[in-house]
Order: C-alpha cells, then structure tokens, then sequence
C-alpha cells in the first residue's frame, strides 16, 4: 500500500497562536488554489495512472474542508476518522506560545514524548492513536497497489512516520513539512514503511 499523509492547509489563525485540537478554519480565500495544489502534488508523487481509492481526513475543518474537494476531485470516498487530529494542547490552545509558562515548554522540551500540557495529550498518545489508525487501514486493504490519502497535521504526520519508517519517536518532529505539502510512504503488509518523498 502506498500512503500519502498530507498537512492541511494554512488555517486562518496568527503564527504565533498555538492550536491543536482547537478546530480553526482554513483560509478561505486561499482554499481552492491550495486543494487544487494538493491533488497536484498527489498525482506528482504516484506513477503512472494511479490514483487514490479513499481520502482519508482528520474531523478538524481545516483539514475536512480540503479533504472534501479532493475526494470530489478524484471521484473516491472521503473517510473522517478522529484519530488522525492534531496533538490536543489543552489549556494551552488558542494561546501565544509566548504567554504559555517557560517553566512548562521547559518540562515538554525535557521530555517530548512523555509530557502532557495540562488538561491535553502527549506525544505517546498521538502515536498509539495514529497507529491504530494506520493498522485499522491496513486490515481494509485489498491490494498492495492500494493509494490511500490521509489529509492530517504536522505533528501527528511526523510523529507517525518516525514511527513507521523503525526510527525513535521525536526523530521526524524537525523535519519541515509546509502547509498542503506531502509525506508519501511505500508500506508494507506489517506495516514497516520505507520512505518516498517528504515535503513535497
């Protein structure tokens, strides 16, 4: 099976706002050319004349909103499953990075993996929810031709395929993966994946 994670388009919200589970809206007036741009980048990606079986998308709208042009696009069904939502920031979300406590970026820092802002979820968590999910598909698909789209966000992309690709957690959480830009993975029936393209 190929799997094509894809980040959501710019959401209408300040740089320097930290949102997750906050479900803010894409940019309205960018939305069209950026979806158009996305399928592009997916036809880019595969060979030949294949083409996505499913479009695959996190509930928040500013990942659904794309992910229902693109299914409209391709002509194939369009899936929302919650478990591929960004990280939840809890009391953090909706806040300047700046106002949030130097003493809790410092605990997060220490321990990226394991740490929970409060009332929110950890990077572990993301993991064992983007596993769930990625093994609930691989038990759907019925040939190893399969193009399934997933339209998701940054964090929970990166930190599944660090997982994916056998590597340690937080290994892919520098890596740049630009609005409406691709992660495609080639993965095989355990699910271990071998890597194609990033940010494109």
């Amino acid at each position: 099976m190929d799997l094509i994670l894809m980040r959501h388009p710019r959401p209408d919200v300040p740089g320097n706002v930290c949102y997750g589970r906050a479900d803010v809206l894409p940019k309205e007036d960018t939305l069209e050319a950026a979806t158009r741009q996305m399928c592009s980048r997916v036809l880019a990606t595969l060979s030949g004349a294949r083409r996505p079986v499913a479009i695959h998308t996190s509930a928040l709208l500013r990942a659904q909103r794309a992910a229902e042009r693109m299914a409209f696009e391709f002509q194939v069904p369009l899936l929302v499953d919650e478990r591929l939502a960004e990280m939840n920031f809890g009391a953090w979300e909706m806040r300047c990075w700046d106002d949030i406590a130097r003493d809790d970026l410092d605990a997060w820092a220490q321990d990226v993996c394991g740490f929970s802002p409060p009332g929110g979820e950890s990077a572990r968590e993301v993991v064992l929810r983007m596993n769930a999910w990625a093994r609930a598909l691989r038990s759907r698909v019925s040939s190893a031709s399969e193009v399934h789209v997933a339209i998701a966000h940054a964090g929970p992309i990166r930190l599944h395929t660090a997982t994916a690709l056998g590597l340690p957690t937080t290994t892919c959480l520098t890596w740049p993966l630009e609005f409406g830009h691709l992660c495609h993975l080639h993965v095989a029936d355990d699910g271990r994946a071998r890597l194609i393209r990033w940010n494109a």
